[in-house]
């Protein structure tokens, strides 16, 4: 068993700006020399996404997650990178240990930063560059942006999937995987930026336990171009390039306003979920 933990370290004085000029200049080189990595809107089909509702999740959900992770390049066993920055809860690397082996996986690593300079350093990333999996572990989706969001984590990510890694979460970890993403409200959403994982949709967690549907219909009313995926707790949405699974004991909810019409389908347990945006007017 390995478990490193990649801490952060306090920028220096002085280095905000230069850490941020670095980081634009390290996206311009990769934008000449690199292949396309916009793997949300143009290359849908090499997506490997484990999208989880929260509460207690069934053993199948981590299995799948396990097995989307085996053969990635260039290791021939998974290596696992926990992201738990969205929890202010202090990180407990036994209890991650113990808890990720169980899952299956003899190399486990936690990235943790709540600060972007220091998530764009070649240090902190370099674990991404070997990595063929990657968890966001719950609590507050914002926290995650903040700290990674247009940094050169944001851009390994796109590579672990361009190299066929796969990416879950769960709770702020599914959230997360949204462009448009909510961070909050009842029934009125407070909208941000997550990752664009699967920028089609806007992801919302804890669904049904939660009674989140008055929220999500509102946040497509603000964006009805988009799919509202509503993942309840102890399930997973599993997409595959663009093939899709319900797994676990409740249900994924789908949203979309068609012909000025919301139209709502749940889907249970080995269930696939259209993620195609059907042609529509506003609302």
């Amino acid at each position: 068993m390995r478990l490193t933990m990649i801490a952060a370290r306090p920028p220096l004085p002085g280095r905000s700006m230069q850490n941020r000029f670095a980081f634009l200049v390290f996206v311009f080189v990769q934008g000449c020399f690199a292949p396309d990595l916009a793997f949300g809107e143009e290359n849908p089909e090499i997506r490997k996404l484990v999208i989880c509702g929260g509460g207690s999740l069934p053993d199948s959900v981590f299995d799948r997650f396990r097995e989307l992770a085996e053969g990635v390049h260039p290791v021939k066993e998974p290596q696992l990178i926990v992201i738990p920055t969205a929890s202010q809860r202090k990180i407990d690397l036994n209890a991650t240990q113990e808890l990720w082996s169980a899952r299956g996986f003899s190399d486990v690593r936690v990235l943790h930063t709540t600060d972007p300079d220091v998530a764009s350093t070649d240090e902190f990333v370099q674990p991404l560059k070997t990595a063929s999996a990657v968890w966001f572990d719950g609590g507050s989706q914002q926290r995650i942006a903040e700290a990674y969001l247009e940094t050169r984590v944001e851009s390994e990510l796109q590579r672990l999937l361009m190299r066929g890694g796969v990416i879950g979460g769960t709770s702020a970890g599914a959230a997360i995987q949204s462009r448009v993403m909510i961070i909050g409200g009842k029934t009125e959403p407070k909208i941000s930026t997550g990752l664009g994982l699967l920028p089609e949709a806007i992801i919302d967690q804890h669904f049904l336990k939660r009674n989140r549907i008055a929220r999500s219909i509102a946040a497509l009313r603000q964006h009805p171009d988009l799919i509202g995926l509503g993942i309840d707790e102890g399930t997973a949405l599993v997409v595959e390039g663009g093939a899709t699974e319900v797994i676990g004991k409740s249900y994924v909810l789908r949203l979309e306003w068609a012909d000025k019409t919301l139209k709502l389908d749940a889907f249970g347990n080995g269930a696939t979920v259209p993620l195609e945006v059907s042609p529509r007017q506003s609302p």
